[in-house]
């Protein structure tokens, strides 16, 4: 692929191809249109080669009995990106469509761009390198009961020959509750291989009142250990840092590598927030692995400890998490975590505090 600092360059032999998938209404009638439980390929591309843009519209569900909010939320969740390289079954990429492109808290993220996902004006675009050796093949899966009006195409560049120094990306999802307290220490990701990791975004809500405003959850100290390490090689004192920012999650920021593209203190309280990685993503030889940790002097002092342990009485003091991580790695495949119902997916919170 071309690079800003060779884009000056003329090249003697360069394959640029574009797949189009969806949109049937136009051109290529024979195109697969993206109907209630229905999965289509966009794209089926045979190597050496690399995919330089994803692009696909921010998709339309016509149904004048669901609320604009019900309509944003299934098409936010209930549409699984995925994408196979080499003829493999298990995909590298297994993401619901918003979380994928970091637009945050079932679709409500703000319109941004970073050199690496975007979301423009009702559309998403992709722009990380995506190198295959043998084929490439992008699906989207409708996992609603509503047909969703949608077009997409894939942008590749054809390679002459393979490099066995480059690697394959791969990005997953996963959502999970748990009960926060001084004594939490959360295990989040693991990778086994070799690679980088190149980004993370995450979708976090809560209706905690002590949470309000994610004052206590910013606190979590991310660790992350690199090839079987007993201690964390990288160990940021809050959630916040790790993204970028201070002082917890002040106001909308939508950066070219750090962003907070949603923060609503309201009740359910809901964040959205990428990080990427560019010269300074975090490379491994064996493998990844993430914690968040709140088990730390700042949140062991007394006041933090009297607070949290009365509201855990209650059975109170739940965090909600939605996770995409993108990383590159030598092999192809990824054991995803299986994905929960579409009604569980789109619930704008899944264990709440309210009536404890």
């Amino acid at each position: 692929m071309l690079g800003w600092k060779e884009i000056y360059k003329l090249k003697e032999q360069y394959h640029f191809g574009e797949c189009n998938g969806g949109w049937n209404l136009d051109s290529y009638p024979e195109l697969e249109s993206l109907d209630a439980g229905k999965s289509i390929t966009i794209a089926r591309i045979l190597g050496p080669g690399i995919i330089t843009n994803i692009h696909t519209t921010q998709h339309f569900i016509q149904d004048p009995e669901l609320t604009i909010e019900q309509r944003r939320a299934l098409c936010a969740r209930g549409v699984i990106l995925e994408i196979y390289f080499n003829d493999n079954p298990i995909p590298s990429v297994r993401v619901p469509l918003a979380d994928f492109f970091a637009d945050g808290c079932l679709g409500q993220a703000e319109d941004f761009t970073t050199p690496f996902v975007e979301k423009a004006p009702k559309s998403y675009n992709c722009f990380i390198p995506m190198p295959f050796e043998k084929s490439a093949r992008v699906v989207l899966s409708n996992e609603t009961a509503h047909n969703m009006l949608n077009y997409s195409y894939v942008e590749y560049e054809a390679f002459d020959s393979w490099t066995e120094n480059l690697g394959y990306f791969h990005a997953t999802w996963k959502r999970f509750a748990f009960q926060l307290n001084n004594d939490t220490n959360h295990h989040f990701f693991h990778i086994d291989g070799k690679g980088h990791l190149i980004g993370r975004a995450y979708s976090i809500s809560t209706d905690e009142p002590m949470f309000r405003g994610f004052y206590y959850v910013m606190e979590g100290n991310n660790e992350i250990r690199i090839d079987g390490e007993d201690e964390p090689r990288v160990d940021y004192l809050g959630t916040e840092d790790s993204f970028g920012f201070s002082w917890g999650f002040q106001k909308l920021f939508n950066g070219i590598f750090n962003g907070i593209n949603y923060v609503n203190p309201a009740k359910p309280a809901l964040l959205s927030m990428y990080r990427f990685r560019g010269i300074n993503h975090i490379g491994f030889n064996k493998s990844l692995d993430l914690r968040i940790n709140w088990s730390n002097d700042w949140t062991n002092n007394e006041t933090f400890q009297k607070r949290i342990s009365r509201i855990n009485a209650k059975d109170r003091g739940w965090i909600d998490y939605a996770t995409t991580y993108y990383w590159y790695q030598d092999k192809v495949g990824y054991e995803h975590e299986p994905l929960m119902p579409v009604n569980e997916r789109i619930k704008l919170i899944l264990r709440s505090n309210l009536d404890k």
